[in-house]
């Protein structure tokens, strides 16, 4: 693992960020997509894992609370501490710190709530959380571009956004429009991962001409892998090699992206 130390000299031209309710993250990536089941979360804990090869403390922030599955995904369920004032100090995952309401749920405990608890709870949440230091904060959207998405874009001053898709047409679609929303919020898409990408190859028309259209930047392409379903840990996750290479490959990419636009 190389031991790379985040930058600490800003530009003096760059104002320094200021996170809602979050003290010492020095960047902020969502990975969405605004389709469900197009593989958020693997993503997002794929580069969470590659972010920390590289030395960088990074932290894995599930916003999807109607659905989340970060735990289930990395085979965690122990619950976070709960310290005075009710702040939750994330868990620790490989050397990544973890937070999800699934944490701090039964398994399989329903989820009642409307948009607009949904938007609150993250804003409360998000206060709530000790993360310490981090040079990079991963935050796991939900589908859609509902109150959480739009919370999220009020809450966090992103460094950018990487947008997660299939090669299918339904999901392309969708895609397109959480990138208007991006444009006009002016968040800067870093690239696309295209996930799923031989379950779906007879539609790679369509991702071809939608990132050429859109002047996107292809960041990775991930097969339909049967580690990615069956692992129950992060551990037996990594033993895969060809996972590993695509942690390197998000990893690397994303503290090229994100140092080269500064």
């Amino acid at each position: 693992m190389q031991n790379n130390a985040c930058p600490t000299k800003e530009k003096e031209e760059k104002k320094s960020k200021k996170h809602l309710g979050i003290r010492d993250v020095r960047f902020v990536i969502a990975v969405g997509s605004g389709k469900g089941g197009v593989g958020k979360t693997t993503v997002s804990t794929l580069l969470a894992l590659g972010l920390k090869e590289l030395g960088y403390a990074t932290g894995l922030f599930d916003l999807d609370f109607y659905g989340p599955n970060v735990p289930l995904f990395i085979g965690e369920k122990k619950p976070p501490m709960v310290e005075g004032r009710g702040n939750l100090k994330p868990i620790v995952v490989e050397g990544v710190r973890v937070m999800s309401l699934g944490l701090l749920l039964g398994e399989g405990d329903p989820i009642f709530m409307r948009g607009l608890m949904a938007g609150k709870l993250l804003q409360e949440f998000t206060e709530k959380v000790e993360w310490g230091p981090l040079d990079f904060l991963i935050l796991d959207l939900p589908p859609g571009t509902g109150d959480i998405f739009l919370t999220m874009l009020d809450l966090f001053e992103m460094e950018g956004f990487v947008l997660v898709t299939t090669p299918h047409k339904l999901a392309i679609s969708d895609a397109a429009r959480t990138l208007a929303i991006l444009k006009e919020k002016q968040v800067p898409v870093l690239g696309v991962v295209k996930n799923m990408s031989d379950l779906f190859s007879e539609a790679g028309e369509h991702f071809e001409k939608f990132i050429n259209k859109y002047k996107l930047s292809l960041m990775a392409e991930i097969p339909v892998l049967k580690s990615l379903a069956q692992a129950e840990s992060v551990e037996e996750l990594l033993s895969d090699q060809t996972v590993m290479k695509l942690v390197e490959e998000l990893g690397e990419k994303i503290s090229e992206k994100v140092f080269r636009i500064k």
